[in-house]
């Protein structure tokens, strides 16, 4: 249980690491560059029909500033940028994951995604959101946990219904992709872990 210091969110205490059976899902952190600079480079093509940011010059310096930006962000609990990698390969960035766009208040938190293209097709969506709702809820308190895709994104609604996501709305013409089209996002949300697949996960303690 976490303590509650919502108008200092600087001193909530976050447990880290989260382990899953197959994964080490932890917050970005300064000499990652290297590691999200080679996932990216494995998934650019995919990345660039989804996300905005997914750019053709990425460079090992740009990543690094990126992870080192996004742990300063993380200490101010500001945001959580996290990266999954791969228990039995060191050092290989299997996904980047997170939650955002979180208010301590409410206690409400996004998840999002994206799986390197290579490792695609074998469960690790499911199983890193899996586990990153449990902790939302079961180490953070979360009242609401949500997760949206943009329309025609098939295998992150895929993962969103195998989680038991309940669809909540369809936001009209709200995600720019890319390519410059404006299409549907679809708002999928969860009120507490009854149902979730099966899932060993841990947080706070070393695997």
């Amino acid at each position: 249980m976490t303590r509650h210091y919502d108008d200092t969110p600087i001193l909530i205490d976050i447990p880290m690491p989260i382990v899953t059976p197959r994964l080490i899902i932890r917050p970005a952190q300064a000499g990652d560059g290297q590691a999200l600079f080679d996932a990216k480079k494995d998934s650019m093509t995919e990345l660039k029909k989804w996300m905005l940011w997914a750019q053709d010059d990425e460079t090992v310096d740009k990543c690094e500033i990126l992870v080192r930006q996004q742990y300063a962000k993380y200490i101010k609990r500001e945001d959580m940028l996290m990266f999954a990698f791969d228990r039995a390969r060191e050092n290989h960035l299997i996904a980047g994951t997170g939650l955002h766009r979180f208010d301590w208040k409410t206690r409400v938190f996004e998840i999002g995604y994206w799986v390197r293209t290579p490792d695609t097709g074998q469960g690790y969506a499911q199983e890193l959101a899996n586990a990153l709702t449990r902790f939302a809820f079961d180490a953070l308190d979360a009242h609401k946990v949500f997760i949206n895709h943009a329309h025609e994104n098939h295998r992150s609604q895929a993962v969103i219904q195998k989680l038991g996501y309940e669809k909540e709305a369809v936001s009209k013409q709200d995600h720019r992709l890319p390519d410059g089209r404006i299409v549907d996002e679809h708002i999928y949300a969860r009120f507490d872990t009854k149902g979730l697949p099966p899932l060993d996960v841990k947080w706070g303690v070393e695997p």
